[in-house]
């Protein structure tokens, strides 16, 4: 959340105003077509071996001229060549720009076309196929896209690219390309000035002309003109005739976002643009310039647009008239904006537009009369994107956010929301950052008297700060606070249902700290129970007032091979009894272990014995004691329980596949590791002290390893158990396991007597037997599975995925989970779950994802939507039915997003996040 600044706090990252991208091209454009037309008067003259032209034959006409940095001027004189006033530029207040270009844009738009590669059309396309040819190639067009046997076609009808540079030039720029290289943030006034021309003229005094396939590059910039004439007595320069500025911005540094740094902020250079207009004019001993009926394109943004006129008022201030842009494709654009004028004023950072118009084909679909918009990546004041969305309880909801840059280290968003069904709500997000406390964020809503929930007042608070010390290394601390008004908040008011719908939402206030031999964390810890009215005092969680944790090592004795270990936690946990559901169990409880291991290590194995002690003490407090009429005797309890484990293992290894089926075709190497540990601790009685927070384990295969199946410290174990297993490996010749699997299983010595609360002993053979398996048969596919059967062929538990990607753009999954309730805790769960993301066609997607609970016999969650994507425009349709746990019918929501390209990020959003949640691998995946 912080973002460097040369300031002496750091500033909070920009939210992405709605219009900023769309017309940020405006600015990209202008800039890039009067900066490079400037660029030529601020070059200094350099001389490597070639002549200038005022040291040629004043009255001779040099064919096929070079000439190296030399300044170029307009002659008045000359009745070719028109005036143009850069002073005054008038605006038109009343009309609604609805224009199509001139005949000179016209031209200058066929000209810009060079440029835009087209792709080729396949022969599926052809126009003489017949109607059942066209389906059956469709057909299977889409059977190749669902199993992935070709990538998926491009979703552009071409791209723009840059003009290629003559041979001749490029020859010349070899040095310059070596000198950038050498230092890559310099700008291209800093490199020398080449020119090329079928004609060069110069009259020794004030006139100098170049003309026929005029070509002049400097660093990464070139223009190309009929003809160039330079006035020097009057300061003036035109470059006329077929003009087109390029500046690739493929050398300059910092390019990535096609920014320059500035004091200010980050402003717009000419990166990535290709310029093509009918005249450029300018001055040269100031900055003023213009520029007639000239159409852009912006190569990184693939964008382009035209307008009637630019001037460079100047060096920060930018006026254009009757301007058009567009992300599509130059033939037949779906959408583009109109705007009668745009002003830009790089100083302040800002773009103010009047009179645009938005279209679709040649419709106008609405008008804004003005607006502004930043030209740089300071952050600003403005709309941001709408969201807009349907569910069955809550009806259609549309969501106008907008943004209060109030200053560096602070600001707000304040989000209206109109539900058809209930009164409006308002959200406000307040994020700052200070100098040396941290960060943080406020998020609260407010909707009066909903109607759709007996008229009462609903609301949610959330707070979250961040702060990490800058004198003290490792040391951070978090503070968290949740608040709702009521238990249905997140089912109507989250409409896909991306929040965690808590039972008890958590507050806290928490601080780590970390270096090489010490992990120790203090926090605070309340909750509050949404569901109040209905879940008992007993069953609501421990607040924690506070909680210390300590992990650390000893290095003292690391050199005699000796590793001394410590957990140490103390908590003072308190649940208050109002309701008479239970007697109170408040109190203090401290625990700590200190552990010795002596590891002996070989290539063929390793054996590493571990001693330990740990110790448990509870004290109940006085509220406790006097509800329960405890003595000064019992109401503290201390256990000290000894601990021993052996851990031993052996490592063999075998070059080649697994019977030498793959030797030829992967290679590689097989490890076969088998394993054993014993881990002994004696029974102690724990029957009177509480449990605050202690759980059991999930039975699985790391779970096996563990010396205690208690999740907390609440309870010590009595252990006397002996793990035997083994593990096999495949690893290719990349480097690539393809085979990893373990089986083992834990064996009972003697019956197990501490349970969690006052239960009798359990008497138990073994765990079961555990598998654990991965594996990567082929380049595309994967399998997980692991599972556990009991002593009598029963099943324990399994849980199996598939996961398959044939390409970047297709992805499936499939995945099975079934267990039994059995004494380690584990509870019933029986579901299936399966996912799909894959291309339709060059332009559309789908996406879906299901979840099945097979115990309730019901979906319990699905998701399902399609994409559309070009490179004009990107729309998207999802819709979810999901149960919360305590539902007795579905939430359904469907949320639609239409975005102009380069304005939105498709992967960014509450869309983006639900989809990363439930589809496994799906962010390794192209956009969908």
């Amino acid at each position: 959340m912080t973002g460097q600044t040369s300031s002496s706090f750091q500033q909070l990252p920009k939210r992405s105003v709605l219009s900023l991208a769309l017309h940020r091209a405006y600015a990209l454009s202008v800039l890039g077509l009067l900066t490079t037309a400037g660029m030529i008067s601020q070059t200094a003259w350099a001389d490597d071996g070639i002549e200038s032209l005022e040291n040629q034959n004043p009255t001779a006409l040099l064919a096929d001229s070079s000439v190296q940095n030399s300044s170029m001027l307009v002659n008045e004189n000359d009745e070719s060549i028109q005036t143009i006033d850069v002073e005054t530029v008038t605006k038109t207040d009343d009309a609604r720009p609805n224009f199509a270009p001139t005949d000179i844009q016209q031209a200058n738009l066929q000209r810009l076309k060079q440029y835009y590669q087209a792709t080729p059309k396949t022969d599926n396309t052809a126009e003489s196929l017949t109607n059942e040819q066209k389906f059956k190639n469709i057909t299977q067009n889409f059977a190749d896209n669902l199993l992935g046997k070709q990538p998926k076609a491009p979703v552009c009808y071409g791209q723009w690219v840059y003009p290629t540079t003559t041979s001749t030039l490029k020859q010349r720029n070899t040095t310059t390309d070596n000198a950038i290289s050498q230092n890559p943030n310099a700008q291209n006034s800093d490199f020398p000035l080449y020119a090329e021309a079928d004609y060069g003229y110069y009259d020794s005094e004030d006139y100098a002309e170049l003309a026929g396939n005029v070509q002049v590059n400097q660093g990464d910039q070139q223009i190309n003109a009929d003809k160039v004439t330079i006035n020097l007595k009057d300061n003036v320069a035109v470059a006329h005739g077929n003009v087109m500025v390029m500046d690739s911005g493929e050398n300059s540094g910092n390019n990535a976002e096609n920014m320059v740094s500035t004091e200010k902020g980050s402003s717009l250079n000419s990166q990535g643009l290709i310029s093509v207009a009918d005249e450029i004019a300018y001055q040269t001993n100031s900055t003023k310039a213009t520029a007639k009926d000239v159409a852009f394109a912006s190569v990184p943004m693939q964008a382009h647009g035209y307008a009637k006129q630019l001037n460079k008022v100047d060096n920060s201030h930018y006026e254009i008239d009757d301007v058009m842009f567009t992300t599509c494709a130059p033939e037949n654009p779906t959408w583009q904006i109109n705007a009668k004028n745009l002003d830009i004023n790089t100083e302040t950072g800002r773009g103010e537009v009047y009179n645009a118009t938005f279209k679709i084909k040649d419709k106008p679909i609405f008008y804004l009369p003005y607006f502004n918009f930043p030209v740089d990546d300071r952050r600003a004041s403005g709309f941001l994107v709408p969201k807009a969305g349907f569910s069955n309880d809550g009806g259609l909801r549309v969501e106008t956010p907008y943004y209060f840059n109030l200053a560096p280290n602070y600001d707000l968003t304040l989000t209206p929301t109109i539900f058809s069904t209930r009164n409006p709500m308002l959200t406000g997000d307040f994020r700052y950052l200070t100098k040396d406390f941290g960060a943080g964020e406020v998020i609260a809503s407010y909707l009066p008297s909903d109607k759709e929930y007996q008229n009462e007042d609903r609301s949610h608070v959330l707070y979250n700060h961040f702060w990490q010390s800058k004198t003290i290394p490792n040391l951070t601390a978090h503070a968290l606070y949740q608040y709702v008004s009521d238990p249905a908040y997140f089912d109507d008011f989250d409409t896909l249902g991306l929040e965690n719908n808590h039972l008890n939402l958590p507050r806290r206030i928490q601080a780590d700290y970390f270096n090489d031999y010490l992990t120790a964390s203090a926090k605070v810890e309340t909750f509050q129970t949404v569901d109040k009215d209905t879940v008992l005092d007993k069953d609501k969680p421990y607040q924690r007032l506070p909680q210390l944790s300590l992990n650390y090592r000893l290095p003292y004795f690391e050199n005699e091979n000796v590793y001394i270990t410590g957990v140490s936690d103390f908590a003072y946990f308190k649940r208050p009894i109002d309701d008479n559901s239970a007697p109170e169990q408040s109190g203090g409880r401290l625990y700590n272990k200190l552990s010795a291991s002596y590891p002996i290590k070989r290539r063929w194995g390793y054996i590493t014995p571990t001693a330990s002690l740990q110790h448990l003490y509870t004290q109940f407090d006085e509220e406790t004691t006097i509800a329960n009429n405890y003595t000064d005797e019992n109401k503290s309890q201390s256990v000290f329980v000894p601990e021993f484990s052996l851990d031993t293992g052996l490592i063999f290894y075998k070059a080649g596949s697994p019977f030498g089926k793959f030797d030829q075709k992967w290679g590689g190497y097989q490890l076969i590791s088998p394993r054993l540990k014993y881990v002994y601790s004696p029974f102690k009685d724990q029957s009177d002290v509480p449990n605050f927070n202690t759980r059991l384990a999930s039975l699985n295969f790391p779970q096996l390893y563990e010396n205690s199946w208690f999740l907390g410290y609440d309870r010590l174990a009595d252990n006397n158990h002996l793990t035997p297993s083994i593990n096999y490996r495949y690893i290719d010749a990349s480097g690539l396991t393809r085979l990893d699997a373990s089986i083992g299983q834990q064996f009972y010595l003697s019956d197990i007597k501490v349970g969690l609360n006052n239960t009798s002993p359990m008497t138990l053979d073994s765990s079961g037997t555990v598998l654990q398996l991965s594996s990567q048969p082929y380049q595309d596919f994967w399998v997980d599975l692991d599972g556990a059967v009991n002593d009598n062929g029963g099943l324990n538990y399994y849980n199996a995925q598939l996961r398959y990607q044939p390409n970047n753009n297709a992805l499936y999954n499939v995945g099975v989970i079934k267990r039994k309730a059995q004494d380690f805790g584990q509870r019933e769960l029986s579901a299936t779950t399966a996912s799909a993301i894959f291309p339709i066609s060059q332009n559309w997607g789908f996406l879906g994802a299901v979840q099945y609970d097979n115990l309730k016999n019901r979906y319990s969650d699905v998701l399902a939507g399609f994409t559309y994507d070009s490179c004009c425009y990107g729309f998207s349709v999802y819709g979810r039915s999901y149960y919360n746990e305590f539902d007795d019918k579905p939430n359904k929501a469907i949320i639609a997003e239409l975005s102009l390209n380069s304005a939105f990020n498709k992967r960014q959003g509450r869309l983006a996040s639900l989809i990363g949640d439930r589809v496994l691998g799906v962010n390794q995946l192209n956009n969908f």
